[in-house]
């Protein structure tokens, strides 16, 4: 077969385009050739329906190569793709544009986007590589029926090193999985979350880094993650054809409530970034396990917004919530590539969230990172020792008190990495306390401290590792005692709360 669909784009062209491909017979494979400059290969997804109404491949035309194809195997279907047969029917082809985008790149101009169908196979270079997690069968859309949620990676009990917001060219990011996993390997990286843009991977690359899936929900308004999750998301689609809709806080609602029957967590991103700022401010904050208190620290904006979502943070602990602190590097570059003004590279591991496990495999890195064993560090690695009544206690867990007046707590943390002597910090509901700090090698500072919880009383502590003039460099999440009711119970009414703080 060979069929060419062409679509032509302005500034009035909605933003769903469809057409109907239809297979006369089967095929062994499916290959699409896309024709279109690069700057409007940005403005859209595509998706692609097989005769059965099921999504056989879903993708932002971002850096992507100009030929896809579904195969019989993963290593023959590009990445976003779910192998298997090309069945006879009527299958259909969605380009979701952004209009906003379309306005702004193509003035007056009308450009014809074509995509050139056959049953011939081509060689691609983005492939999904040796694991599929999606298999033909799937009973519902882009289910991950073949994803290992307890294949053991490695069986000792320590802190575990990963990210938790990462991009590749399945949607706006520049590296290949292939290339992301050989930076994963040189940040030592245990763990790795791929969190695309509304799209989700459906298998990977081999590799020694354990693959946790998520997804990135992205609309106008704001950005969440979610991580564990076992499908695409419903509501998908409608936020990414209107993600300026009135509606799209509804359907981003949605989906927070579908994370929640199903398991996943969910962590607001950059919750004060320039443009990309979190403003669905109806949200309910029970709906939120993490917020995203370190992202990509490379970025011009980082440094502002970053500082701004540890204080809202500190806040949300003061007020009772247990939500904790995670890190990402929202890495989108090359590694040769620089933001302006920038030093370093934008690259994944940067900042490093490390999750404290008894073994790793998805679901137990899963759990823990629900339990708040989490600490989020820059340049360097921490060995936290928390210890009550001769118990020791990890960081997100409660240290009971019963009916005694108080519980004298012991803090240690060890620092390893760092060129200069740090400034560490026990923030104890919401006031920093300076802790004194020994070198106790050539880079290795101990710092520790003595703190008091009593009974009757909902306190909280967490640690704060900065260089001399204040750049972050470690983020240990909170301990804490007893328990308080936020009068707050949206994100919006938090930020109210926090006006003059943040």
């Amino acid at each position: 077969m060979r069929e060419k669909i062409s679509f032509e784009i302005n500034k009035n062209t909605d933003g769903i385009l469809e057409a109907e491909v239809l297979i006369s017979e089967p095929l062994e494979v499916l290959s699409i050739m896309i024709d279109v400059e690069q700057v409007e290969m940005l403005m859209g997804y595509l998706f692609l329906q097989d005769e059965s109404g099921k999504t056989r491949f879903q993708k932002l035309l971002g850096y992507s190569e100009r030929v896809i194809q579904i195969g019989p195997s993963s290593e023959c279907t590009t990445i976003g793709g779910v192998p298997g047969k090309i069945g006879q029917g009527s299958w259909k082809l969605t380009l979701c544009i952004f209009t906003e985008e379309v306005r702004k790149y193509l003035g007056a101009q009308t450009i014809p986007v074509t995509f050139e169908i056959t049953g011939e196979k081509k060689e691609i270079k983005e492939s999904i590589g040796e694991k599929c997690w999606v298999s033909e069968e799937q009973k519902c859309p882009l289910y991950y029926d073949q994803f290992s949620w307890n294949q053991k990676f490695n069986g000792e009990e320590r802190w575990y090193k990963g990210d938790f917001h990462t991009h590749t060219r399945l949607s706006d990011g520049k590296e290949t999985v292939a290339n992301a996993m050989e930076k994963a390997k040189q940040m030592q990286m245990d763990f790795y979350v791929p969190t695309e843009h509304n799209v989700i991977h459906t298998g990977w690359k081999h590799t020694e880094v354990m693959i946790v899936p998520g997804i990135e929900v992205t609309a106008e308004k704001g950005h969440c993650n979610l991580f564990g999750i076992d499908r695409l998301p419903s509501r998908i689609k409608e936020i990414i054809c209107r993600p300026a809709s009135e509606q799209a806080e509804t359907w981003v609602t949605e989906i927070l409530q579908e994370a929640a029957e199903r398991g996943w967590l969910v962590s607001i991103n950059h919750p004060f970034l320039h443009v990309w700022k979190w403003k669905f401010h109806s949200i309910p904050l029970r709906m939120v396990q993490f917020l995203e208190i370190v992202n990509d620290p490379t970025y011009e904006y980082a440094k502002e917004s970053n500082e701004k979502a540890i204080r809202f943070l500190d806040l949300l602990w003061q007020e009772g919530y247990r939500i904790y602190g995670i890190g990402g590097s929202d890495s989108h570059n090359l590694i040769e590539e620089r933001y302006d003004g920038a030093l370093e590279p934008s690259v994944a591991g940067d900042p490093g969230t490390y999750v404290f496990s008894k073994g790793l495999t998805p679901t137990k890195l899963l759990q823990n990172l629900r339990k708040g064993h989490i600490y989020v560090s820059r340049y360097c690695t921490l060995e936290v020792e928390i210890t009550a009544d001769g118990e020791t206690y990890l960081p997100g867990e409660h240290i009971p008190v019963g009916t005694k007046e108080a519980v004298r707590i012991q803090y240690q943390v060890v620092i390893r990495g760092l060129e200069e002597c740090p400034v560490v910090y026990a923030v104890i509901n919401r006031v920093r306390m300076g802790m004194e700090l020994t070198e106790i090698e050539k880079g290795v500072y101990e710092a520790k401290t003595e703190i008091l919880f009593s009974a009757g009383e909902y306190e909280w502590m967490r640690l704060d590792v900065r260089k001399e003039d204040g750049t972050f460099l470690g983020y240990v999440n909170p301990i804490y005692h007893g328990a308080k009711t936020s009068q707050c119970k949206t994100f919006g009414e938090m930020v109210q709360k926090a006006s003059g703080i943040i």
